[in-house]
């Protein structure tokens, strides 16, 4: 992509400065409408904050790409909606340098939670004198840019039937997603390249991660740094149903890297593809199917985050 290879090495200095025009960006459909409820209270919340926000309902999240990319270089764009709507609109930032607010308007919302940002956006948006400008890496699938997880195997079909629950679970929707898929996979062989390191191995998922969150608080790569130009790849092999069950209860507390049935390698390319037909998956939206190419993008997009966020190296 252009805007990594003309993208700055190092953080960005310091915050926002308040002021002038900002673009608000929101998913009418994303948690189930929880983007439209929270908007006029958000724009309010920017006014009081001394912006001038330019309210967007987008019509999808090639919209939300679209509107970014024609913002103003160091300009705020404010993103309200979900994990995929957030990977959507970072795409659109990276290439005219605005900056990013993430702000939590899905059901998971993973990326807002790991970087440490509130889940209410009205508290974020008043919180954003305390927030730091720094510039974080984007996956590419495909060349597609997502920013917490690219996965595929088990856990994708869980998310597909998460995604078409029609309860609304919250969080807990994706643990609703995982006991159904748990039901209909079949053992699938993956061959997995990191960096030209290739291994074939039978098992139930890989998740390649930058930010590293998502499922609604699982910590699938709970080592990931979003500025350190790697990405983390961790899958699963052979293991009984109660096993997997028992790994991806363990990646709420990150403890799932000690299972001996569970690798973990770093690395800037991934190729991943499998003996049987599946889905790869990134930031929950369904991008290709296998084979497919996951790279990086360093330093990609500016983000505004607590100076303390874990993400950051």
């Amino acid at each position: 992509m252009s805007a990594a290879a003309g993208a700055v090495p190092g953080a960005v200095s310091g915050g926002l400065p308040s002021g002038g025009g900002a673009l608000l960006l929101v998913n009418p459909t994303s948690g189930h409408g929880r983007g439209l409820r929270h908007l006029d209270r958000t724009a309010a919340a920017l006014r009081a904050a001394g912006w001038a926000p330019t309210v967007s309902v987008t019509r999808s999240l090639a919209d939300a790409t679209a509107q970014a990319r024609a913002a103003a270089p160091g300009s705020l764009v404010a993103v309200l909606g979900g994990d995929g709507f957030l990977g959507a609109a970072a795409a659109g930032a990276c290439e005219s340098a605005a900056v990013v607010l993430p702000l939590a308007g899905g059901r998971g919302n993973d990326t807002v939670r790991r970087l440490g940002l509130d889940l209410d956006p009205v508290k974020a948006v008043r919180g954003m004198g305390s927030l730091v400008v720094r510039e974080l890496d984007l996956g590419l699938v495909n060349g597609r840019p997502y920013f917490g997880v690219a996965n595929v195997g088990f856990d994708g079909l869980a998310n597909e039937y998460g995604n078409s629950a029609r309860l609304n679970l919250g969080p807990f929707v994706y643990l609703y997603g995982g006991i159904k898929a748990l039901l209909d996979w079949k053992d699938v062989t993956f061959t997995l390249a990191v960096d030209g390191i290739e291994t074939t191995f039978p098992g139930w998922f890989v998740a390649v991660g930058n930010v590293g969150q998502y499922g609604g608080g699982l910590g699938i790569c709970p080592r990931a740094l979003a500025d350190d130009g790697l990405l983390d790849v961790v899958s699963l092999g052979r293991a009984s149903a109660l096993g997997v069950a028992a790994t991806f209860v363990r990646s709420y507390r990150g403890s799932h890297l000690r299972q001996p049935n569970v690798s973990f390698v770093r690395g800037q390319r991934v190729e991943i593809s499998a003996n049987r037909p599946l889905a790869i998956y990134a930031d929950g939206e369904k991008v290709a199917a296998l084979p497919a190419v996951v790279e990086l993008a360093p330093r990609a997009v500016k983000v505004l985050v607590p100076p303390g966020s874990p993400v950051l190296g």
